[in-house]
């Protein structure tokens, strides 16, 4: 009789789970992109105006304003610092400065960058308390209410709108392509942030720090370093919804984008990043965003009330989330 040899024996156990993680990996690459086709094509059948210009235009320009804020928020997932809890607030203190100095001064220019330069400022100090210890949501959850309580204060609660003669209707109506405007600052923004993380040092520390704290730091990795970029890069994408929201609303009040924050991050959960760090995407967060903007806008057609739309977002994250969690789990083992 011959002997069975240890390479035989091991042969098929190693071959076996090997190609079932592989096929699990591309179920979990493919079910968000495949899910967003399902909803479009559902919805083109079921759904009245869900394909007319207007909408698509509106969904396209909803879904920059949330995919560029949850863009810019992956870093901070990613590098272990779960989210901002405070990114209404942001995104409204860009528009109102926006509103405010550009009609000052009647330039859009100097109105974005005076919203680029006080949110980055807020999110690095925003950055430096957390990369101090202080608890992520925490620490952004009391920036939103500070931020929130200096807009009201600032506005006098009123609602803050354009000079009669600043113009800035022409950043959500300006079309090229049949595609408006933002949905290019969108594509840009996404190219940016993609290259950030995925080609750069200082993009694969964030990784990095995100999966292992510890081994981070022995890697001679800087956790205030990089913790404040992820901020910086959050900032940034506020920033831009600001000025975007306020070209789209031409007006903006302090309690203004209530819902933004949980869509963002319904986006970037829904988009596959771990909550715990160390995986994720921004080109994954901006087809989140997409599809949570979408199925919004189709619960909006059929008329669903805002706490049925809201629900509807919750089960879907709940589901995705859960089963992402569960693909994660038969691959690591």
């Amino acid at each position: 009789m011959s002997k069975t040899t240890p390479e035989t024996r091991t042969t098929p156990v190693q071959v076996v789970p090997t190609a079932k993680k592989a096929t699990l990996h591309t179920a979990a690459t493919w079910a968000l992109p495949l899910l967003l086709l399902l909803i479009v094509v559902v919805a083109a059948f079921t759904t009245p105006s869900f394909l007319s210009f207007d909408n698509i235009r509106a969904i396209l320009i909803n879904s920059s304003i949330v995919g560029i804020v949850a863009i810019g928020m992956t870093p901070v997932t990613i590098s272990g610092n779960f989210f901002s809890l405070g990114g209404s607030q942001s995104v409204v203190l860009g528009a109102v400065l926006f509103l405010t100095v550009g009609s000052a001064t009647g330039s859009v220019l100097v109105g974005a960058l005076a919203a680029l330069l006080v949110l980055v400022a807020v999110g690095a100090i925003q950055g430096y308390i957390v990369s101090a210890g202080l608890n992520p949501i925490i620490t952004t959850l009391a920036a939103g209410t500070i931020v929130f309580g200096l807009v009201t204060i600032f506005t006098n609660g009123e609602v803050v709108t354009p000079a009669a003669d600043f113009n800035i209707a022409w950043i959500a109506l300006t079309n090229f392509l049949g595609l408006p405007l933002p949905v290019y600052i969108f594509l840009a923004y996404l190219a940016i942030n993609w290259f950030y993380m995925e080609r750069t040092v200082a993009g694969r520390r964030t990784y990095l720090m995100g999966a292992n704290r510890r081994t981070a730091g022995l890697s001679g990795v800087s956790v205030r370093r990089t913790t404040m970029w992820a901020f910086l890069s959050m900032s940034i994408g506020m920033s831009l919804a600001g000025v975007l929201a306020a070209a789209q609303l031409r007006q903006v009040q302090s309690a203004d984008l209530g819902t933004l924050t949980m869509d963002v991050i319904a986006a970037i959960l829904v988009g596959g990043t771990a909550i715990s760090g160390g995986e994720g995407s921004p080109l994954r967060s901006a087809l989140g965003a997409i599809l949570i903007v979408t199925l919004g806008n189709i619960m909006l057609l059929h008329g669903l009330p805002t706490g049925v739309r809201l629900l509807g977002v919750g089960v879907l994250v709940v589901v995705v989330v859960s089963v992402l969690h569960v693909l994660r789990k038969a691959t690591a083992r």
